[in-house]
């Protein structure tokens, strides 16, 4: 397959996109995620189930921060057991996968992934966990394994970035036409004040489209 300038520049651009946009959505939903469980939800938690999920969330936590892959492996086995209907084990999912991915254990962290994206209690848990996965598969090259991921979207505020992904993944297949009609989508699905129209515009304007 071959590239013009424009689609390698794109690709490049494309990248940076996952890398900063991804992070910060991650980060957001478990932010936002953390503070309703500890907030709202602790006294319904403290006289059901919640106590022993928290308990195990932070086993994960401490995994984590321990930089050992291994001990995050044991501790996420230990939340898909013990508590993986809470509302933790999505969260934990999506931090599991991160730190695994981090330290280069790429299938581990795309199971993680899978399991969020179909287990996890909140739509924009799985929404991101469907976007992540996207993301790796993609890199390891697994076109059609990508194209199922985002064929649904868990959550409909994610529809631009569902939309931005899916043409992505179109142009690294050589599939222009479709590219175009992905990123026109995902422009007609952000508001005018959006600040992540520019990046995308400048994807469509590399396949052919014209700038919105």
């Amino acid at each position: 397959m071959s590239y013009n300038f424009e689609e390698q520049e794109q690709i490049a651009q494309m990248r940076h996109f996952w890398e900063r946009w991804g992070t910060l959505i991650s980060a957001a939903v478990l932010a936002v995620a953390l503070g309703f469980a500890g907030y709202y939800g602790w006294q319904w938690w403290q006289r059901n189930e919640g106590a022993k999920a928290a308990t195990v969330f932070e086993q994960v936590q401490a995994a984590i921060q321990s930089n050992s892959p291994d001990k995050v492996e044991q501790a996420w086995a230990v939340m898909q057991s013990k508590a993986p209907t809470s509302a933790y084990a999505g969260m934990a999912a999506l931090a599991v996968a991160k730190s695994l991915h981090d330290a280069g254990k790429n299938a581990q962290a795309i199971e993680a992934l899978k399991w969020a994206s179909e287990h996890a209690s909140g739509p924009s848990e799985r929404a991101v966990a469907r976007l992540n996965l996207s993301a790796l598969q993609i890199d390891a090259k697994q076109y059609a394994e990508a194209s199922k991921t985002l064929a649904d979207v868990p959550e409909p505020s994610f529809a631009a970035l569902f939309e931005v992904r899916r043409g992505d993944l179109a142009v690294l297949q050589g599939q222009r036409e479709a590219a175009r009609s992905a990123y026109e989508a995902a422009l007609k699905a952000l508001p005018a004040e959006a600040s992540e129209r520019a990046a995308i515009q400048q994807r469509l304007q590399a396949v052919g489209g014209s700038a919105a």
